[in-house]
Parts: C-alpha cells; structure tokens; sequence
C-alpha cells in the first residue's frame, strides 16, 4: 500500500469539516499540534492502493501566520509537504476565498481547488465556469457538496491524475517578477535552503514575513522594496478581481432566506430574547427526551447491582454498591449529556451559533470582556480544560490570562449530571427550567467575573470579534453523529477512568473499618470534621464528602452520593437535602473550584502554579458566598 498524506486547507465556515467527514468517517482521531494546544484533527480512508492520510488544518484566511492558527497552517505547508492540498472553496463567495489559495499554490504544494457548496451556488442562481477556473489558476478544480457525500473516487483521480500545470496567469507586475527571481536563484545556490519551496521563500522575504527572515538570515541580505507588502497584496487582490469576472455570473442582488432570517435572528433587540428562548428550549428539549433513556439505565443498573450483591462478602458489595451504584449514578445521564451535544450541533451546523457569539459580543463588551475571547467562553460548556487551551488564539497577555481565569464559570458538561440528578429529585417538571437557569446563571457570573479581573489587572485591551456569518442550512445526520460522538465520548473515557477509581476509593472510605455502620466509616468521619464549615449552606457530611471528591472531577460528586444511596438516589437526595438547599448544591457545584485537569491546564498555559491556586480560592469563596447568601434570601422570601 503506498502512503500518501493530503492537507485539507480553506477559510472558516468553507464546509472543511463536513468535507473532512465525508472523507473519513469515523477514522479520525483528535490530539494536540506539536508544542502548541490547539486541536489537530486526523483521519484516514482507503482508496485502490493508497492508504490515506488526512490532515484538517485550522480555518484561516491567510498564511501570514500573524495568529497561532495561521502559523500552524504554513509550518505543515513548508516543513511536512503533505503529497496533495485539498483547498475547500465556498462556491458562494470565489472573491473571498482565492485569496489563500493562490498563498497555498505559491508554496509549491500540489494543491487542488474544492469548489464546495455547489448546491447553494445553484439555489443563488451563480453560474461559475470551472474550466476556466482551472486554467487560471492552473491547478484541478472539483465541484462537490460536502454535505451530501463526496465522490471519493473521482476527487481522487483528478487529483492524482495531474500533476504538470502551472499557473498559466501573471499575478504580480514584472518588477515584482524580477525581484522574485533574483532571490529565488540566491536561494538556489545555497544548498541548505534548497528544502524550501524558492517562489514562496522569495515572495515571503519580500512581505517582510519574520519566518522566512530567519531561515535566510545567515545566508544572504534580502533587497528592500518599498511597500512591497502593499504591492504584492494589490496584485493578488487585482489578479482575484480578474479571475471572477472572467469565470462567475451573478444575478442582480436578491433578498435570500439567509437575509429574511438574520434580520430577525440578529435584530439589536429581538436577538437576545430569542438566543435565550431558543437555549431554554434546547433544555427542555434535552431534559425531557433524555429522561425515558435515564430511566431505563437506572433501571438496569438497580437490577444490575441486585444481581452484584449475589456475590458473597466484600467482592459482592464492591460490585454492587460501590462500582455499579456508583458508576451506575453517572452513566444514567449519558443520554443527557448526548442529546445536549446533539441540540448544540444543530445550532452549530445549521450557522446559528455565529449569530449567537455575534450577539453575545455585543453584550460582552459592556462588561469589558473582549469579544474575541467569546469562543473559548462558549466551548467552556463543553470542558473548561480544552476551553482554556483555545486562549493561544488571543493577542493580548492581560486578555488571555482573564479569559483563562473566568472559563471555569462556564458550567461544563461534567457538571450536568449534578444539576439532572437535583433537578430530577426536586423539582419535577420544571426540571429543565432549572438547569437552564443555572447555566444562564453561569453567564453572568463568567462576565460580572471578567469586570473585576479587567479592574484587578487593570487591563484596557479590547479586541473585536472578527466572525463569519455563514448561510443557514439543515444539518446532516452524519455529521450530527460525528459531532455528537465526538464530544460525548469524553464522558464515557472518565467514566472508565477517573470516575471508576474515584468509586473505590469512596467504598473503600465507606466499609472501613470492615463490617462497622457506614455513619462510623472513615469516609464519615472525614465527611464530619469538614461537615461544620458547610453546615450554614445546608450540607450534611454526605454532600460535604462528594463537593470534596468533586473536586477531582465534578462527575465524581453525584458517584459518590450514589455509593451511599443503596441504588435510589434521587430518594436518598431527598433525606439530606431540601429544595432551597439543593439549588443551593446547584449553585455551588456550578461556582466551586475547578477540577484537577482544568488546574493543570491553567498551569500550562500560564506557565505558573499561582494563578491556579488564586482561582481555587476565588471560586471557593464565591461559591460559598453565593451559595449562602441564596440560602438565606430564599428562605426569607418562601
């Protein structure tokens, strides 16, 4: 089998992911880019006799590497060389998008151009000349709908299939030409250079681009030319121009779905109303479809963990009692935590989600929280340690470090087992109101968060949020599973992980010594020398023992209440707690400290044990703050 590595390269929301899907399927896999944490996607599919190779790089607009993602994008281009450059188009928008591809055919990359969307080409009534297209550009251009499938077999022989065009057009004007080509031959002529492609190390040096400064710096001294940048930008800009006025017609402008719907979806007024209304939905939705699933599970692993105590002695109530209960407590709300992604994938691909940071930014700003730093807030709901790894892309210092600092208030997905299992013991059908109500609690505190830390750092920095609307359209079931199994999938890893070691440890503080009653157990008498501190929130020794496992993992919290409550939970919730401090243990559980993968991230990415431990404190102290002050209004007031 021959091995062959293909890049898949383009501008944000192009359908490089729904590409990258059709293309792979479930051969993917995710991990870090070397010495840097941003996500790298990979996959891989067969075809006749090639093993293939898929890389998804970051969505960029240019290899200018100004940002991390850029820098990534070039650094595979130059130093990896994949075999072929899959650049996904949106057909929509040819003007936007040639800009990076004649960037990615200048590195020398066998590059073929993915003319993407061809469906809403056709809906717009845009008719593009792709022949021509091809011969502009000089390299193989293949209509495709990434959405629908991908013609695995005929993308793959037009792109192996050519392999000697050129660009047949002049871009640059011919003093620019004769620059590039006096550098290209001095580049030549020393043998440690000759691994970089001349034509883009010549056009970079001229731009003035530090990268490529460095890799000739102790070679030759690289001519000066007086706003070449600004040229060279203007002839690519010029060349784009020409090439889509020669290759595309347009109809007159008209009023499309897109245009209807964001003039409602966006409005300055009626847009974040209907943000919160469609959230509230979400949780309704997810409560109550997931609960029948929940129940079912529940039910198994009861009749699962009878079955365990068949076992005679310890090895019986270690299997029942500690790793099915316990386990068991949290595996009951997979279903939630899947119909959750679920729900959020079909804000993502059907391109609200942009609508949405859009509005938030809005909103962000007045609480002087950059709106750049709006992503990472929101990937928080899914895990707050990959969230803060996301804070690389942001510019300022100060800017970074405060996004960092207010991620932890964005209630993660491992948190919502807590608030379900709550939810569910006391407040019934109004269940998915108040989980919803914790997270839109989670916001504000996450903003009102960022107010201080700008005050505290006296940081005066604020970036826009630069975001592309892309165009609504109705998300596909492949890509939904993709989408919902990848991020679900964490949660089953903890459980066999993390979740599963934390169970014996609370069995094993909770029968030692062996064969004395559980209120006499090591695990209660840790849970009653720290129970006094909590007792003014409405906490008993129970709880006070899970919030302190928790914070290994928030999973942890309901495992261990499940360990003490025989395979009834939600009854056992109902002995220790009332629904005034339940909300409480929601509200603390939402605010306490973050758990040790979210410590350890912080670590990393601030390069210091300090800023750690300082947000332990200030989380535990506003998580009791709150968690008290709301104990106390409450019962005023009921």
């Amino acid at each position: 089998m021959k091995e062959i590595t293909i890049a898949l390269i383009g501008n944000p929301n192009v359908g490089k992911t729904s590409f990258f899907n059709a293309l792979t399927g479930s051969h993917q896999y995710v991990a870090n880019w070397p010495g840097v944490t941003v996500e790298k996607k990979t996959g891989s599919f067969k075809w006749n006799d090639y093993n293939v190779k898929v890389v998804d790089l970051p969505g960029i607009y240019t290899l200018n590497a100004r940002s991390i993602d850029e820098r990534i994008a070039r650094d595979f281009l130059i130093n990896e060389r994949p075999d072929l450059v899959f650049n996904i188009v949106d057909g929509t928008n040819l003007k936007r998008n040639l800009y990076l591809t004649i960037q990615v055919i200048e590195t020398g990359v066998k590059t073929v151009l993915i003319l993407n969307q061809m469906d809403e080409v056709k809906n717009l009534d845009i008719k593009i000349d792709t022949r021509e297209l091809s011969k502009r550009l000089g390299i193989p251009v293949i209509e495709t709908i990434a959405t629908k499938g991908v013609d695995i077999d005929s993308i793959m022989k037009s792109a192996l299939s050519d392999s000697s065009r050129q660009i047949r057009y002049e871009i640059y004007p011919k003093e620019l030409e004769d620059l590039f080509s006096s550098i290209s031959r001095d580049i030549q002529n020393h043998d440690e250079l000759k691994k970089f492609p001349p034509r883009w190390l010549a056009i970079s040096l001229i731009e003035g681009d530090d990268f490529a400064k460095s890799i000739v710096r102790d070679h030759f001294a690289v001519p000066q030319e007086k706003d070449a940048s600004l040229k060279i930008a203007k002839a690519r800009y010029d060349f784009i121009d020409s090439v889509v006025k020669q290759v595309e017609q347009r109809p007159k402008e008209i009023w499309t779905i897109t245009d209807a719907l964001d003039h409602v979806f966006t409005h300055k007024i009626l847009g974040i109303p209907i943000f919160i209304s469609i959230m509230w939905m979400i949780f309704e939705f997810t409560f109550s479809i997931s609960a029948p699933f929940s129940d079912l599970l529940s039910k198994g692993f009861d009749d699962l963990g009878s079955y365990a105590h068949l076992i005679p002695g310890w090895a019986g109530s270690l299997v029942g009692d500690g790793l099915i209960s316990g386990v068991g407590s949290v595996l009951t709300f997979v279903p939630l935590i899947f119909f959750l992604f679920f729900s959020m994938g079909i804000l993502e691909d059907s391109g609200y989600m942009s609508r949405a940071a859009f509005l938030i930014d809005r909103l962000m700003h007045r609480f002087r929280l950059s709106g750049r730093a709006f992503i990472p807030l929101l990937l928080g709901f899914g895990c707050n340690a990959s969230a803060i790894m996301t804070t690389r892309t942001l510019e300022g210092e100060k800017e970074r470090l405060i996004s960092i600092l207010i991620n932890p208030f964005t209630t993660c997905s491992a948190r919502l087992p807590i608030y379900a299992v709550i939810s569910a013991a006391f407040f019934g059908a109004f269940g998915g109101f108040a989980i919803f109500s914790i997270y839109m609690i989670s916001i504000v505190v996450a903003l009102s968060m960022a107010i201080i830390f700008n005050f505290l750092l006296k940081n005066k920095e604020t970036t826009p949020l630069i975001i592309e609307m892309p165009r609504y359209k109705t998300p596909t079931a492949k890509g939904l599973a993709i989408y919902t199994w990848s991020r679900g999938k964490h949660f089953l890893k903890k459980a066999g992980g993390i979740i599963l070691g934390a169970t014996v440890v609370v069995w094993l503080l909770s029968n030692l010594p062996f064969n004395a009653p559980i209120q006499d157990s090591l695990a209660a008498q840790i849970g009653k020398t720290i129970a006094p501190i909590f007792k003014p929130l409405g906490f008993d020794w129970h709880v006070t023992l899970a919030l302190i496992f928790g914070g290994i993992a928030k999973e942890v919290t309901v495992t261990t209440l499940g360990t003490f409550a025989n395979g009834n939970l939600e009854e056992f919730l109902g002995t220790i707690l009332n629904p005034v401090s339940a909300y409480a243990l929601m509200l603390f559980a939402l605010l306490y400290i973050p758990c040790v993968a979210t410590q350890a991230t912080m670590k990393m990415e601030t390069g210091s044990y300090k800023w750690p431990v300082f947000s332990v404190i200030w989380s535990l102290s506003l998580a009791y703050a709150v968690a008290f002050l709301f104990e106390k209004i409450a019962y005023l007031v009921i």
